[in-house]
């Protein structure tokens, strides 16, 4: 989870002169997230998705940084907390759902059945695989769902046994996938490629 949260904020690049309000205000929050500073950073991209009612961007990172500060929380009360508040901000209404909030959402699962993984496996590991597998199919090349979901089948199969060749081929094509991406919305995801590079390293 490290290498993920440390691969998401390699998408904070340098700002020159002429910033809009809103480039600022992200890139100040992005920035209070690098320095370790989580819940300055939630608190700023909250104000800024309620001053930027029609733009996704800013309540993903919301969402983004709790669920993966929520993998570093021990105590389960608190935890669960974290998720929950996060995944609040999940659209509910499928329109409005692209393959970045499915993953974002896989995300917040996993977290969850870290939780109690004996317990919750088997309720939560279909969902997970499922919200994946839709992405996919939104976007065939998002590297987020690709890699996503072949961490999470190699992750599985540790403690469930089984061959991870086609999780290994498909994250060589996430890799491939990240090195190609190019999004003309400012603040687009793009993180996930450290990760997956750490991950496929590993199947060689």
């Amino acid at each position: 989870m490290k290498a993920l949260i440390i691969s998401i904020l390699t998408l904070i690049s340098s700002y020159s002169f002429g910033q809009t309000a809103y480039e600022k205000a992200m890139g100040k929050a992005l920035g209070d997230w690098q320095a370790g500073k989580a819940t300055e950073a939630i608190g700023q991209f909250e104000r800024i998705a309620q001053a930027e009612k029609s733009n996704w961007i800013p309540k993903y990172y919301q969402g983004l940084v709790g669920i993966t500060e929520s993998f570093k929380e021990q105590d389960a009360d608190k935890k669960q907390k974290q998720i929950e508040t996060s995944k609040a901000l999940i659209p509910t209404d499928e329109k409005e759902l692209n393959a970045e909030w499915l993953v974002l959402k896989a995300l917040a699962l996993t977290s969850e059945l870290t939780i109690d993984p004996m317990a919750t496996a088997m309720l939560l590991s279909p969902q997970i695989i499922e919200l994946y597998e839709k992405a996919l199919k939104m976007e065939p090349n998002n590297p987020r769902a690709l890699s996503g979901l072949a961490d999470f089948q190699i992750q599985s199969k540790k403690f469930m046994g089984g061959d991870t060749k086609q999780e290994c081929k498909d994250l060589e094509k996430a890799v491939s996938l990240f090195s190609q991406e190019k999004h003309e919305t400012k603040f687009y995801p793009t993180w996930g490629k450290e990760r997956a590079e750490i991950l496929l390293k590993a199947c060689k």
